[in-house]
């Protein structure tokens, strides 16, 4: 069975195909220019996908960078 990060890192290769995948755990709103709103939704939709749960948005509301998702997930 896949980690909750191997199954995180293809959600970052799909939504942020030409970030580094050397990159992904340090990755943030803060620090990845492009990670924007719309970004955000598009991840948010590939982790559903990955993850095979619904999405709570609410519940991802302060997830704006690697650590916070791999915290959520890991508490789901």
């Amino acid at each position: 069975m896949d980690s909750v990060t191997e199954k995180l890192n293809r959600c970052f290769a799909a939504t942020f195909p030409t970030l580094d995948p050397a990159h992904y755990a340090k990755a943030s709103v803060d620090n990845l220019g492009e990670w924007d709103s719309i970004k955000q939704l598009t991840l948010l939709t590939v982790i559903g996908e990955e993850f095979g749960r619904e999405i709570d948005f609410e519940e991802f509301e302060d997830a704006t960078s690697y650590d916070a998702l791999v915290r959520i997930l890991e508490a789901a």
